[in-house]
Formats: structure tokens, C-alpha cells, sequence
């Protein structure tokens, strides 16, 4: 049987260095749950949401992660991290084994623009093995609204998406929605979690090869195991949810040539969307001005039903 035990650290986080308070929360979980093999915590949980505490690679946050995770033996996905390389700003998830060694370096393909602002787009899909488990893959929050970013995943062979978020806006109940779906279509397990508190809803969520539910968080800090068993994905891949659709078997085998993936071939239904902007007030009453950035502060958390 291949399995994998994996914890979601749901941390209610504040702005600063939360370089301890994660590793104090990693120390916990693992002593409570010494059969848990990987620790997620959510994305920018080192510093929160700001470029101003971005740090080449190899800087302080990466090596304290890095002897975290030879201290405890586990894997860790500490969230993810603003990274320096050259003049670029990323939004880089790092994949740390045991051993305390970079396994991936995952740079978010789609930032959260344009809120993200001054962040560079990654151009690789993040891919890691597990030894004698299987294949897992790492996106970062809003890149889940881009099925064509799980896909490439599954296409890949991942049979588990971990996905570290910081969502603390009106859409959470869609991001449940798309994360249920993104598990369903790629017949994959969606391991994601939410920060918590000042820096998110929280409500992370894992999801089933099928689409089914198998966990969801509520609002504040939470820590959450699970056992995830890749032979069970590996059957539903090849037998269908309940024996029902067996969709990347139809996607393998397909014929059709999609038009939006052709090469060098546009939209002129997207054309004329305009240019990717801040969206600014139709009234004129209190409006931003144009180049304004807005930070996690200016995020009115509106209260879900």
C-alpha cells in the first residue's frame, strides 16, 4: 500500500517573522502525530502578504526550514516564501525532505494580480517524488483557478496537489468549489491549506480523487491529519470514482486539437477585456487612484452565510 501522512498547520499568523511560531507549531504537531510524514502550512506564513521581506535563496527563512525539517525528520511545505533572484521578486514554495534538502523550488505561475503586485510569474509546473510513494505536485493559491495548471500536474503523473493559500476574501466558498472540482477532473487528492485569523478565512480543505470532501477546517488555527492512500487514487484513475468516469484515460486519448492552446493563436473574445487593471470605483466616491496598492489591511473580510 502506498500512503502518506499528511498535517495541514491552519495557523492564525500575523504580519513579521513568524519563523517560530511555525517551527514551535510544526515541533507540536509531529510529537502529537509521529506517524504524520509531511507538515503544510499555508502561503507567505513566514513573513505575511509583503515583498518587502523577500530574501535570496538560501536566506534566513530557507535555512531555519531546512533545519526544521532534519530536526523533526519530515517533510515540510512551510507555506511558501517571497524570494530574491536577480531584480525578480517570486512567490516561491520550497519542498524540504527529511534530510533537510531542497527536493523542488516552486516559483507561483499566476500571481494574484494585479493585488500581487511587483511579484515575477514562475514558467514551471512543480512536480516532486517521494520515493517508494509516488509523485506529488505544489501550486500556490490563486494558481488553482487555472485548471490548465492541475492538469499539467496530473498530466505529469502527481497524484496529490498540495496547495498553500492565503485567502481572505469573499471568494473561499469558490476556491472550495474549484478545489473539489480541480480533485474530480484530475482524479487527484487536493491537500489545501488556508492561513487563519489576521492573514486568512482559513477553511482549508482536502478533497478525494473523487471530488468528495475528506476534510474541511473551520475559520480559526486548526491542525488537521490525514492518511492519503496513492493506491486509491491510482484505482480511480483507471476504474473511474465508483466506477464511473475514468476522465484522464478520455483526455489521453482525445484527438482534439484545442484552439486556445494553439501557438501564437488569440482571443479576440478575451482581446477585448482590456488590460489586466485594478478594478476602480464606476461612481468616483472614494475611489483609489490609479497605481494604488492595496494590501491585505484594505481587504474588507466580509462574513460568509
Amino acid at each position: 500500500m502506498r500512503a502518506i501522512g499528511i498535517a495541514g498547520l491552519q495557523l492564525d499568523l500575523d504580519k513579521g517573522n513568524n519563523l517560530d511560531r511555525i517551527a514551535a507549531e510544526a515541533r507540536s504537531a509531529k510529537a502529537r502525530l509521529p506517524w504524520v510524514d509531511m507538515l503544510v502550512a499555508s502561503e507567505l506564513a513566514a513573513y505575511g502578504p509583503s515583498t518587502e521581506f523577500a530574501e535570496p535563496e538560501g536566506g534566513n527563512a530557507e535555512m531555519h526550514f531546512r533545519k526544521l525539517a532534519r530536526e523533526i525528520g519530515t517533510w515540510l511545505i512551510p507555506g511558501s516564501i517571497y524570494q530574491r533572484i536577480g531584480d525578480q521578486v517570486f512567490n516561491t514554495a520550497l519542498v524540504i525532505n527529511p534530510e533537510g534538502e531542497i527536493a523542488a523550488r516552486y516559483h507561483k505561475i499566476h500571481p494574484w494580480t494585479p493585488y500581487e503586485k511587483n511579484v515575477a510569474s514562475g514558467n514551471a509546473i512543480g512536480v516532486f517524488d517521494i520515493k517508494g510513494t509516488g509523485k506529488f505536485g505544489i501550486s500556490i493559491c490563486y494558481d488553482i483557478w487555472f485548471p490548465e495548471t492541475t492538469r499539467a500536474i496530473a498530466w505529469q503523473g502527481a497524484e496529490v496537489l498540495i496547495n498553500p493559500s492565503l485567502t481572505n476574501t469573499i471568494d473561499r466558498d469558490v476556491e472550495l468549489s474549484i478545489a473539489r472540482a480541480s480533485a474530480a477532473t484530475n482524479q487527484l487528492y487536493v491537500f489545501y491549506v488556508n492561513g487563519a485569523g489576521r492573514q486568512g478565512f482559513g477553511r482549508s480543505i482536502v478533497c478525494g480523487p473523487g471530488g468528495e470532501v475528506m476534510h474541511l477546517a473551520g475559520e480559526g488555527r486548526e491542525v488537521f491529519a490525514l492518511d492519503l492512500d496513492l493506491d486509491s487514487a491510482e484505482r480511480v484513475r483507471e476504474r473511474g470514482w465508483h466506477g464511473l468516469g475514468q476522465s484522464l484515460k478520455s483526455f489521453r486519448d482525445t484527438r482534439m486539437a484545442y484552439p486556445q492552446y494553439q501557438e501564437d493563436v488569440r482571443s479576440p473574445a478575451l482581446d477585448a477585456l482590456g488590460p489586466l487593471a485594478m478594478p476602480q470605483s464606476e461612481s468616483g466616491a472614494g475611489a483609489s487612484k490609479p497605481g494604488d496598492v492595496l494590501t491585505p489591511e484594505h481587504w474588507t473580510k466580509s462574513k460568509r452565510n
